[in-house]
């Protein structure tokens, strides 16, 4: 029996010892065509020689396609016999280019499937990087009356303000067309819908759990807004789970510190939906764990690069929503040039914070470590505790009552928190506990 000859979507193998070049062929072929097919047991021109299949053959082959193809494509694998020989079929398909095999991209050209060259690699992306922007254009089907006018007035007034906008605010409909955001059907499109609808369209998961991975978890919600509304949204929540330190040297007054640089952790949440696809499967993230705080984007960090090469200086910024960039630019939520990647990490590096930064293949995943204890005169202190330091240092004769109150802390939890900031001589209590007050080392 013969399957014919090798091409750009069929590639042959004689044994499963070629697994490694056969998931290479598989990359080319997906990232040139989307689909193909790969036989193991047939000779390069076709003829079925057939090969030894072992009860872990098929489970083998499915591991490496899973364990190596980034990201996951689709596939199938069948086990097929022809005058007595067996073979193995794997077909596969994805709609989700670029794929990788073994950390690496190829790219079919007849029968060969060779390593792309940098600059052929370079203008790959850049191709792929524009797919986003058709989608921006589309008609969103919703009417311009969802848009609040004070919302857009306020963005607009701002970006005056900065002098980034250069029209002035007399309508809702004006300035939706002078930005772009309008389909030619009058409504807006999708990249004007996520940025300023009232009806709240992008969803943003917030989780803190309790260890180091998803198993136990301490709290969790899903917020619903438009673009600037969960960039607020996220880093509130942030900045309400994280802990700060209180700095003590030799001033007059501290300094409270966050153990992670919220310049830094503004910059990648705001590139997070800057560069997000809002057609994905999976959602936006932001999620604290006891040891670092993950940020997932839907959809690629443009590629093939990584947010560091953009630091440096030498590459110009490849949008991926180029609507979407713009009018975050306009109030300057965001630096179009991706300046802002420089003095993130220069943040990160002063604060001694390491960093991560992964592509999944659905999307990308920046990690913040946090820091543990407190170092060189700094005292760490969780949200909760700097807000009953907070209500001390402007009244030294409040109760646990009324910090519970003003905290919406239940009156066991300050107590321990209070304990806690005795512990790490932040406050002193001066007298009785009836008559006394709280002495706050400031």
């Amino acid at each position: 029996m013969n399957l014919g000859k090798e091409n750009e979507t069929l590639e042959f193998k004689e044994t499963t010892s070629e697994l490694r070049q056969a998931l290479m062929d598989i990359s080319a072929i997906l990232n040139k065509h989307g689909r193909g097919l790969l036989y193991f047991g047939v000779k390069d021109w076709g003829d079925v020689c057939g090969m030894q299949v072992g009860k872990d053959t098929r489970k083998t082959i499915t591991q490496e396609i899973r364990a190596h193809i980034k990201p996951l494509c689709m596939f199938e694998i069948n086990e097929m016999t022809s005058d007595d020989k067996t073979f193995i079929e794997v077909s596969f398909s994805g709609d989700n280019p670029p794929y990788s095999a073994y950390d690496r991209y190829y790219l079919r050209f007849d029968d060969q499937s060779p390593v792309m060259e940098r600059d052929q690699l370079n203008s790959f992306f850049l191709g792929l990087n524009n797919d986003y922007s058709k989608w921006e254009d589309d008609d969103s089907g919703e009417s311009i009356d969802i848009v609040d006018d004070d919302f857009i007035q306020n963005y607009v007034n701002r970006g005056n303000a900065v002098n980034r906008v250069t029209f002035k605010y007399m309508t809702k409909e004006n300035a939706l067309k002078q930005l772009h955001l309008l389909h030619e059907k009058g409504n807006l499109n999708n990249a004007g819908n996520v940025l300023f609808s009232s009806k709240k369209p992008v969803p943003v998961k917030l989780a803190v759990f309790a260890g180091v991975n998803r198993t136990s978890f301490i709290d969790m919600k899903v917020f619903n807004g438009n673009i600037f509304e969960c960039i607020e949204e996220s880093m509130n929540y942030i900045k309400s789970h994280l802990n700060k330190s209180i700095s003590f040297d030799g001033s007059v007054r501290s300094k409270e510190l966050p153990e992670i640089p919220y310049e830094s952790i503004r910059e990648i949440v705001v590139n997070a939906f800057a560069h997000g696809l809002y057609k994905a499967s999976t959602n936006f993230e932001i999620c604290i764990f006891k040891n670092r705080l993950t940020i997932y984007s839907p959809g690629h960090f443009p590629k093939p690069y990584k947010p560091e090469e953009f630091a440096q200086g030498d590459l110009e910024s490849i949008p991926f929503n180029p609507k979407i960039v713009e009018v975050l630019f306009g109030d300057e939520t965001i630096e179009k040039y991706a300046t802002g990647f420089g003095r993130a990490f220069d943040y990160l590096k002063d604060s001694g914070v390491t960093y991560d930064y992964v592509d999944t293949g659905n999307g990308f995943r920046f990690t913040f470590y946090r820091n543990v204890g407190g170092v060189n005169g700094v005292v760490k202190i969780t949200s909760g505790e700097e807000k009953v330091y907070d209500i001390l240092k402007q009244n030294p004769n409040a109760t646990i009552r009324m910090i519970s109150e003003e905290t919406k802390i239940s009156i066991r939890t300050v107590q321990r928190i209070l304990a806690s900031l005795k512990e790490k001589e932040l406050i002193i209590r001066m007298g009785s506990d009836k008559t006394g007050y709280w002495k706050v080392n400031k």
